[in-house]
């Protein structure tokens, strides 16, 4: 007989089913969850799961013994040591000569033995006898009682006048030197992809770095021409990598150019808002104007306006001619998404153009006569349209944004209109020595709510690369700013709506009482607004659509790069902001996306969502017309893209013969000798009748 003693507080209950312990191993339903993931552990928990405890030993944390080990060093010892333990199967059980498998029996304590079948059934076990210390749950009982476990017709039972033994410890415990077959990490790195079983799984994959960095998915966008006849510019505000050379030139006549067409509209703005104006607010714009709120866009209507200066109406003739010189550049190269201004003006006289435009959105200053270009400016401006499609998201401030190029939750973001103050920052400030940073166009006539900026994320899921497999959350939620939205003040508060920065600041006492308290909605609560405000079907028609497809644009690119491992998975979050015609603007995608629940709103949301992805990746395995709630297949590819750039090359030379072919051609992939596709292919126009 074995004696156990349970320590006080613990919860326990009967484990008539423990020997569920042996089918659980043989069926292989081990999971490992490294991180605080309490919705994922009670859902695999219900669907029969049990979990192998996995805890990083403070001594592989610092396994060189200083506790200033380099950061680097110690992450790819963690690393290491992980992957090895997650990858190994040690055969703790015995079989015997009538194969039956032997299982120590400790619930955390040590001694005893059941014995199993090879299918699962518990059939023989020693006795126990459990000594359970009741000082702390009832007192009046004593410091212990002695009850006996028995074995009887395949279950294992013990006297207890209260359930409190845990069956999930028990599990645990009897697979805690077992490979888990499901594995869940907020970290992508804590184990080495390459060294995984094939039947091990993973909400993460390798290299997807790609497009969860600011940095990557601003290089590999660049590339969708090459894949889809699609630009980055219609969905992904403009952005460069201020490390590379290249980009930084290109950034400066970027800004320099936005700095010109914003003169531009300055002058179409004044003039509209003219009659209604002093001479010394010529720059204000009426709140009924398409940019937005005076005070927000322009100037601080509260504040005193100082003596505004006269400037020369060859600042608009300047604007233009470096407007009419870009279409004439674009035209001769026949690409419109490069910035490439030829140097028409000197170093000089592009400073004093910028300087300018400053004064003008300041309302520091006005163009006397600038009413007199009016037709001049909208006729430039309704030709830019058509080649930049982020004109009018770009206001008039020409506000960018900086990033680190691989930082979350909003961490080491500025928001700034000074370019040239900037380049000269970066060298100087300490904040700013590691170079790796983003610079984006940022946006500034997003959408208001009540006057308040908010940001939209939504969730989307990738169970395959190749062919690329994608699930798309139908639910989302909105996060809006604690401050009301301004472009006079460029603080982070007031522009980043991350719920990691908003949720340390008080709502300001000047934000509309309307936007909700926890500073967030459900889409299904933006959808009732937008009834309200007469949008009934825009969240459908166009905002849902719009997203679905910038996502499917971004994850195209890296098709390639991505490591596609069978039996991986991953959840990722992506951010947009929605510009005041309501349409969406991918701002960044998250790799691990929080799923805190810091409102009543993601209380809900992130344990739905959790709960379906569980769905999608385990029930779909054994019932492939389960349920999968919210999810939806956002795009099931039939084959890969190499086989598409294949199939699109022999075409074209089909295409280029001298005679039309009529017939059926099949294509053939002769390393794997499987057909891809047949296509048919018909005359061209004009063509004489076709050889068979």
């Amino acid at each position: 007989m074995c004696r156990r003693k349970v320590f006080p507080g613990m919860m326990m209950e009967t484990v008539d089913d423990l020997h569920s312990c042996g089918s659980i191993i043989w069926e292989k339903k081990i999971f490992t969850i490294i991180g605080n993931y309490p919705v994922i552990r009670a859902s695999l928990r219900r669907r029969g799961w049990a979990e192998r405890i996995f805890v990083i030993p403070k001594e592989v944390e610092l396994k060189s013994g200083d506790n200033e080990v380099d950061s680097d060093l110690n992450r790819q010892n963690i690393r290491m040591w992980a992957t090895k333990q997650l990858t190994r199967n040690e055969s703790i059980n015995q079989v015997n000569q009538a194969g039956y498998i032997k299982f120590p029996f400790s619930c955390g304590f040590d001694g005893g033995e059941i014995l199993l079948n090879v299918k699962g059934r518990l059939l023989e076990s020693h006795l126990f006898e459990i000594i359970i210390d009741w000082s702390e749950r009832m007192p009046i009982w004593g410091s212990s009682g002695r009850f006996p476990m028995i074995l009887l017709s395949g279950h294992l039972f013990f006297y207890d006048p209260f359930p409190l033994l845990d069956v999930g410890l028990c599990q645990s415990n009897m697979v805690a030197k077992k490979m888990p077959y499901f594995i869940w990490t907020v970290r992508r790195n804590v184990i080495d992809c390459n060294y995984l079983h094939s039947d091990q799984m993973m909400n993460h994959y390798g290299r997807n770095a790609s497009f969860t960095t600011k940095a990557r998915l601003c290089m590999n966008l660049r590339k969708l021409p090459s894949h889809l006849d699609e630009s980055a510019d219609t969905f992904f505000p403009r952005c460069y990598l201020f490390s590379e050379m290249e980009d930084e030139r290109t950034l400066c006549n970027d800004f320099r150019l936005t700095g010109a067409i914003s003169i531009l509209k300055w002058v179409i703005y004044n003039s509209a808002n003219a009659p209604q104006s002093s001479g010394t607010e010529q720059g204000q714009m009426n709140t009924n104007d398409t940019e937005g709120p005076k005070a927000t866009l322009v100037t601080d209507s509260g504040k005193p306006h100082k003596t505004a200066c006269q400037l020369s109406t060859a600042l608009i003739e300047t604007a233009i001619k470096v407007c009419e010189e870009f279409l004439q550049t674009l035209m001769r190269a026949g690409k419109y998404f490069e910035v490439n201004i030829s140097p028409i003006l000197s170093q000089k006289d592009w400073a004093n153009l910028i300087e300018q435009h400053y004064s003008l959105i300041r309302n520091e200053a006005t163009i006397p006569g600038s009413q007199n270009y009016l037709v001049d400016c909208q006729n430039i401006l309704n030709r830019l349209k058509s080649v930049r499609p982020q004109l009018e998201i770009d206001g008039i401030r020409n506000i960018w944004i900086v990033k680190p190029a691989a930082k979350s939750q909003g961490r080491g973001i500025k928001c700034v209109d000074r370019l040239d103050k900037f380049l000269k920052l970066k060298d100087f400030d300490p904040s700013l020595e590691n170079t790796k940073l983003v610079v984006q166009k940022y946006i500034e006539k997003p959408l208001l709510i009540y006057d308040t900026k908010f940001d939209i994320r939504l969730w989307f899921l990738v169970t395959d690369w190749n062919p690329i497999n994608i699930w798309f959350y139908k639910d989302c939620y909105l996060r809006f700013s604690t401050q009301p939205f301004t472009l006079e003040n460029l603080d982070s508060s007031v522009h980043l709506c991350n719920n990691a920065i908003q949720k340390r600041l008080k709502p300001s006492a000047k934000r509309n009482p309307l936007v909700p308290k926890e500073s967030m909605w459900s889409s299904n609560q933006f959808q009732d607004y937008l009834r309200i405000k007469g949008h009934g079907n825009i969240w459908q028609e166009t905002v849902y659509p719009s997203m679905k497809r910038a996502i499917i644009c971004s994850l195209v690119t890296v098709q390639a790069i991505v490591q596609a491992r069978k039996n991986n998975f991953a959840l990722y979050g992506a951010d947009f902001l929605l510009g005041e015609d309501f349409k969406p603007w991918l701002i960044e995608i998250n790799l691990s996306p929080s799923m805190s629940r810091s409102t009543s709103v993601t209380t809900i949301l992130c344990a739905n969502v959790q709960e379906d992805t569980i769905k999608v990746v385990i029930d779909r395995k054994y019932n492939s017309k389960c349920n999968i709630g919210r999810f939806e297949c956002l795009s099931k590819q039939t084959h890969s893209k190499v086989q598409d750039y294949v199939l699109r090359d022999v075409l074209k030379l089909v295409a280029a013969a001298p005679k039309a072919q009529w017939g059926k051609i099949t294509i053939y992939d002769l390393s794997v000798k499987v057909k891809w596709e047949s296509v048919q292919l018909l005359d061209r126009p004009g063509a004489s009748n076709p050889d068979m």
